[in-house]
């Protein structure tokens, strides 16, 4: 899910501890951990991490901005303050799709993702999380890594961002395609593609469900409220309009995804500054290594070997 906003640095700070193994500038790759990926029922999907000492399954969301956690779960592990939840407010809320904002934050003392251990790294509650979702993992965090998702072979790997450029494809001999990304201060990544032949600038966003346009892109790509094949889709409501259209191709500068499903939506649905997502509806078919590092977006089809 997209978020976005301003924190206090302080909220920022996550030190996670790096193997000693793996200071050093080289040319391999070299992977600090390795995590089981399991899929929700929605799609989307979570990676195993132990908080404050107790197991939690948390949702990647290269769209979000800063850790998330659920309300209960906060309370369950005796989060520190005097708010509700153990939730102190803030005055910088995290602005989401359909008008969500998160007000509340807390430090967690320790976090853990396999291998590497953290601490003090900040969350906000959120009571809007999927069944099966204890707390959402967002840029805060993955931005300080090379992050390679394997939806298909269910494993997310966390690498070093010191290796030789462009030395990163591992998996296939068969070819990939390099997208520039254009990394937001917000740890937001942009990428270009192409939809029925239109040059467009996409949000890759791991924690939305759908894929989805804003109403004035989808008029520059030749569609509009009059068109005979825009219906309105399942979820809508009078405040945020959703529409489903038969676009035909989604190119990724040579991977190419046919008949992809792409929602229209209202042009206040998504945050300021943003026309279009790719969910999980559509990265699901791909392999991602996102090399923050490099701000380069390596491809490769799901099944390639």
């Amino acid at each position: 899910m997209t978020r976005r906003g301003l924190l206090y640095s302080v909220l920022l700070t996550l030190a996670f501890a790096m193997p000693a193994e793996a200071q050093g500038q080289q040319c391999d790759l070299n992977r600090f951990t390795t995590l089981p990926i399991t899929t929700i029922p929605d799609g989307r999907f979570t990676i195993p991490a132990v908080l404050n000492g107790r197991k939690l399954d948390f949702l990647v969301d290269t769209g979000g901005v800063v850790a998330t956690i659920d309300g209960d779960q906060a309370f369950n592990l005796r989060l520190t303050s005097s708010s509700m939840y153990g939730m102190s407010y803030t005055p910088r809320v995290l602005k989401g799709v359909a008008g969500n904002k998160l007000s509340y934050v807390t430090i967690l003392d320790t976090f853990s993702l396999g291998r590497l251990q953290g601490t003090k790294l900040a969350a906000y509650l959120d009571n809007r999380l999927p069944t099966g979702v204890d707390g959402t993992l967002s840029p805060d965090m993955m931005r300080h890594y090379d992050v390679d998702i394997d939806l298909l072979r269910g494993t997310l790997s966390l690498f070093s961002q010191k290796h030789c450029a462009g030395k990163v494809v591992y998996w296939t001999n068969s070819g990939y395609v390099v997208l520039p990304m254009d990394v937001e201060s917000d740890g937001h990544i942009q990428v270009p593609l192409t939809v029925d032949g239109v040059k467009v600038t996409a949000l890759l966003d791991t924690g939305a469900r759908h894929s989805i346009v804003s109403m004035s892109l989808a008029k520059k790509i030749g569609v509009s409220e009059n068109s005979p094949d825009l219906k309105l889709a399942r979820g809508s409501t009078d405040e945020f309009k959703r529409y489903d259209y038969p676009f035909k191709l989604l190119d990724f500068n040579g991977i190419a995804v046919s008949k992809p499903r792409l929602q229209v939506v209202s042009d206040d649905y998504l945050p300021k500054g943003i026309d279009m997502l790719v969910g999980v509806s559509i990265l699901r078919r791909l392999h991602l290594y996102i090399a923050y590092g490099e701000e380069k977006l390596y491809i490769t089809p799901a099944g390639a070997n």
